[in-house]
Order: C-alpha cells, then structure tokens, then sequence
C-alpha cells in the first residue's frame, strides 16, 4: 500500500493592530497547520489552496505564496506553503467559513510554537 502524501499551509495576515497572525488549527488544545493530502492528478500548491478555500472565503487569487519550505511529520516529508492575504480585510475572522470552528487566526509566536512539533529545514522567518 503506497503512503498517503500530505501538504501544508497556511496563510499569513496583517491584523487590526498591524501585527501578523497566521491561520492555524486548534486541536486538542494543540495549534496544527492546515493540511490535506495530496491527490493524485493536482500538485500539492492545487491541494493546499483548495483546502485553504474550505476554510476561509475568498478566492485563490487573494492570496500571494510568500514561502515554501520542507517539513518531516511522523518521518514523511511534507511541502510547507506560507501565503499573504494580498488584499486587507477589516475583520479576518470574517474570512473563516461557518464550517470553520476550529481554525483561528493567532500571533506569529503561536505559529513558531506550531513549527516546533515539526522538523522544519529551511525554516522562515517571520517578523512580529
């Protein structure tokens, strides 16, 4: 049986106060990154932003890909998209789908927590 590949992602914004939040999952009071598994006639930046879509209401063309890195979760590797919401919107929540309840917008230290369960190579970085 071949193994199930995953990406993933998530997408980076500017808050109200001028800070940068990042869309994360919270799962069993852990955060976790968005992800999804990788299908077998799209590429895994098709995937991401597919799934992406799911979570939050806007279109593909509003987001900007700022980083793409390499992760190993549970020994497989998986591709790491960072996109930036390339419009502003007064009230980010507002983006995330009814569906959505689990997913929240959270502060840069939260994401750099969120990268710490995973072995990351190239990490990026990013500025609070």
């Amino acid at each position: 049986m071949t193994e199930v590949q995953i990406v993933a992602g998530t997408v980076m914004a500017q808050a109200f106060n001028g800070k940068y939040v990042f869309l994360v999952k919270n799962q069993e009071e852990l955060y976790k990154l968005p992800t999804t598994p990788i299908s077998d006639n799209k590429t895994g930046l098709a995937c991401i932003i597919e799934e992406l879509k799911t979570i939050l209401d806007i279109e593909g063309s509003s987001l900007d890909l700022y980083e793409l890195t390499n992760s190993v979760v549970n020994d497989s590797r998986v591709p790491l998209f960072v996109f930036a919401l390339n419009k502003k919107f007064t009230e980010l929540n507002e983006l995330l789908k009814e569906n959505s309840t689990h997913y929240a917008w959270m502060p840069s230290d939260t994401l750099i927590e969120t990268l710490e369960n995973m072995d990351i190579s190239g990490v990026p970085i990013f500025k609070q």
